[in-house]
């Protein structure tokens, strides 16, 4: 069995700082748009400004919100029990990987949905109402699609977890 080493809880620190601060963006702006809209607050972001849009962009969305939140959480538990427990905190590295990529491949999965709404009608002949651009797309440059790019580093490290449990 491989260890898991110091770079790879740095990164899980940076996942466990980033995930619940973006997380709480996105469900504040969620919970604003969806059901105290006379609050406003839509504005809220936290990214680089290029152009018209953020990198990346929070979209209010409470429930992808608290995944967010959720993940960050999972990897945050992972540093604390690295020193306590190494076994269980490859266990909870191993879960917030998973459900980091799951959130990926999720965004990968709406934004080529979202292309095939937009450019469907060019198949009977139709035309386009509205171009579709990386950054008119909420889902375009999200945290989910950043910082699972970002968790990508872990899997080399939780490998042999993963041929444990699929022998």
């Amino acid at each position: 069995m491989s260890r898991v080493d110091g770079s790879t809880y740095i990164l899980a620190s940076i996942l466990s700082i980033l995930y619940p601060i973006y997380g709480a963006i996105q469900f504040y702006k969620g919970a604003v748009a969806w059901w105290l809209p006379w609050i406003g607050g839509e504005e809220v972001q936290l990214g680089v400004k290029v152009g018209d849009a953020y990198i990346p962009n929070t979209f209010p969305d409470p429930f992808s919100g608290i995944i967010l939140i959720v993940i960050g959480i999972i990897f945050a538990r992972s540093i604390y029990l690295s020193r306590r427990n190494p076994t269980l905190s490859k266990g909870f590295l191993l879960v917030g990987w998973i459900l980091a990529l799951m959130m990926l491949i999720l965004n990968l999965v709406v934004l080529a949905a979202d292309i095939l709404d937009t450019y469907y009608p060019l198949l009977w002949g139709g035309e386009i109402e509205e171009p579709w651009t990386l950054e008119s797309d909420p889902w375009g440059i999200s945290p989910h699609l950043i910082l699972g790019a970002i968790s990508a580093p872990i899997y080399p490290k939780i490998k042999h977890l993963l041929k444990q449990l699929m022998p």
